[in-house]
């Protein structure tokens, strides 16, 4: 079958729920009430804004809400259909966090070809396009960094001005 051919539930069977697995994962489980997820990826899990096409768990919380379509959509376009789901996904045992307007601090969006991703936790943060679906250790790592703290060191780094070419000491200092 041609891939251009592939309708969303497909191209989520066929690819996402690969790329899933082959970054740890998986195996994608069905949603079930009555079954929590300690680790992996849920299919259809229900939030207020409707059901996302994955959620996944690390360490018995949500950490990422991955939207899926077909390989002939931009999922750069997607990513705001993924917001809405971390934003409303039910707060409780499941949830990590409070991160701004959102309970998921990760989406992602793709099409089985193409993957793009976004850290919520800060409103500066850019959606851009990833290789592959991060493993859960990165993850875990991202969500460990203090995002602020480097951000303010890098800004407060002393300076060597005789080492920049005049550019950067045109962008650092308005020169």
């Amino acid at each position: 079958m041609d891939e251009a051919e592939l309708n969303e539930a497909k191209t989520r069977k066929m690819l996402i729920d690969k790329a899933l697995n082959a970054a740890g994962w998986g195996p994608v489980l069905p949603y079930s009430e009555n079954k929590p997820c300690s680790h992996g990826s849920v299919e259809k899990y229900p939030t207020s804004k409707g059901p996302a096409d994955y959620i996944l768990f690390h360490q018995g919380k949500a950490i990422a809400c991955v939207e899926g379509k077909k390989v002939m959509v931009a999922p750069m376009n997607v990513l705001q259909q993924a917001k809405r789901y971390a934003r409303g996904f039910p707060s409780g045992s499941f949830c990590l966090g409070w991160f701004g307007e959102f309970y998921i601090p990760f989406i992602y969006s793709t099409n089985g070809k193409s993957i793009w991703f976004q850290d919520l936790r800060s409103q500066q943060s850019l959606p851009r396009e990833v290789a592959a679906f991060h493993t859960p250790e990165a993850i875990s790592e991202m969500l460990g960094r203090d995002q602020a703290s480097s951000l303010n060191r890098l800004i407060n780094a002393p300076i060597d001005r005789t080492t920049l070419w005049p550019f950067q000491v045109e962008a650092k200092f308005g020169v």
